[in-house]
């Protein structure tokens, strides 16, 4: 692999590269054989381009001989990308849409310990009933924005939560046991989406749905609250509205739909 690539190619090229550089990533390592097969384009040209993507450090020879795998320039630099995402401004629109569609208080939480603390807020018709403000927390197993992020947690966290919980004065409203919030959260992992009724009070209700990093991490979450009535009798998908959501912030940090990872963590999840 020593010839380089002819510029002239243009955009044409950068597009090679990136249908390239994003089959490999999927597969893990591939074979300049493989990698037509996969692309359309001839070993030829490949090995062309390999050879440059090479020099650059963007891939690199596998575990075995013949095969290439994302080198370590391009792991870096996804890696400094990560670190420039801002999950409070990828989310922004996508609160916006929620609240602009239902009229509803639109949350964003993230995990911090065993609580979910708001990181974003738009108030909606019924301010007046919710009480976790922007930077306020609750515990993890208690409204639509945290159940959803807890669902998705490793079993670790989950254990850990479970075990603490029983000191916890708002567990009550959630379950009234471990046993309970357990099928809570598996209800939750398998459906990709936390439904939350009077869990915050009486007649006070929501929906919270998961985002996801690219490595398949939770890493928020993003929830419409409101009055029971009007958040569950509207007419208004809420459920699908807010899944969409969700998915649409985790796709932008490299993620898979929510919704299809949900059966593997559901069974991961198990006890």
């Amino acid at each position: 692999m020593s010839e380089a690539v002819d510029p002239s190619g243009g955009m044409n090229l950068v597009t090679k590269s990136a249908l390239v550089l994003q089959v490999i990533a999927d597969a893990g390592e591939l074979s300049v054989n493989e990698l037509a097969e996969r692309t359309g384009e001839p070993a030829s040209s490949l090995y062309r381009l390999l050879s440059t993507l090479e020099m650059i450090g963007w891939v690199e020879p596998g575990s075995r001989r013949g095969k290439m795998r994302l080198g370590l320039g391009f792991v870096r630099l996804g890696a400094r990308l990560e670190s420039q995402l801002d999950l409070r401004e990828l989310a922004r629109p996508e609160l916006e849409r929620l609240h602009a569609e239902t009229g509803q208080t639109a949350f964003l939480c993230i995990r911090r310990g065993l609580r979910a603390v708001c990181i974003d807020r738009i108030d909606g018709l019924d301010v007046q009933i919710h009480n976790l403000r922007l930077g306020e927390s609750m515990p993890l197993g208690q409204g639509a924005a945290p159940r959803a992020i807890l669902a998705f947690e490793s079993a670790d966290i989950v254990e850990r939560y479970l075990r603490e919980l029983p000191d916890d004065p708002l567990f009550g409203p959630v379950a009234p046991s471990p046993e309970s919030l357990r099928e809570k959260l598996s209800e939750t992992a398998a459906a990709g989406v936390a439904v939350a009724h009077d869990d915050w009070g009486q007649g006070i209700g929501g929906v919270g749905a998961p985002i996801f990093n690219h490595k398949g991490s939770v890493v928020g979450a993003l929830s419409i609250s409101g009055q029971t009535h009007r958040v569950f009798h509207s007419g208004y998908d809420l459920v699908a509205s807010v899944k969409s959501a969700a998915d649409t912030v985790s796709r932008a940090l490299g993620a898979l739909r929510a919704t299809e990872s949900a059966p593997d963590l559901h069974e991961r999840r198990a006890v």
